[in-house]
């Protein structure tokens, strides 16, 4: 199958999803469908366009005639991102989401570049997780007004 038809196969199969969470959702309140909504309405609008952008020249991933070897390693990666990711959660309890997400997302993007042994990688990675976590800590914090776990850890000694 190539990564075009996978691309179109997934975009539909999520603008199903949504439609079908479209309209089944109910809610208890005026005001509490408003972020839900939301989020629906966004991740439909860029849904539509990666099944347009499928279509165009500037698909995102280009066919590889290497993908057999890289498809053998993908049930390895899916594993260690997954452990990571539960330790991710075990972790924000005692050292607070900034500390904990910061480690665990730069080891994940890390483990997930192709040239591990560079500098350029791991400052790379590391300058990607600071800006994921930077981004949801304004975006729940200072926007949504959502405070976010502090750590059991660092906030006895702060």
């Amino acid at each position: 199958m190539s990564v075009r038809t996978r691309d179109r196969l997934g975009a539909l199969l999520l603008l199903g999803f949504v439609g079908v969470l479209w309209v089944q959702r109910d809610y208890l309140t005026p005001f509490g469908g408003i972020f839900p909504d939301r989020v629906m309405i966004i991740l439909a609008a860029l849904l539509l366009l990666d099944l347009v952008l499928s279509f165009t020249p500037y698909a995102s991933l280009k066919e590889e005639k290497s993908e057999e070897k890289r498809i053998k390693t993908y049930p390895v990666k899916m594993a260690v991102v997954t452990v990571s990711l539960f330790l991710w959660v075990g972790l924000i309890k005692y050292f607070g989401f900034a500390l904990s997400s910061i480690v665990v997302f730069t080891g994940i993007s890390w483990y997930l570049a192709d040239k591990r042994r560079k500098i350029k990688t791991v400052v790379n990675s590391i300058l990607v997780a600071v800006a994921l976590t930077l981004l949801i800590v304004v975006v729940f914090e200072k926007i949504l007004l959502v405070p976010l776990p502090k750590g059991e850890l660092l906030s006895r000694h702060l």
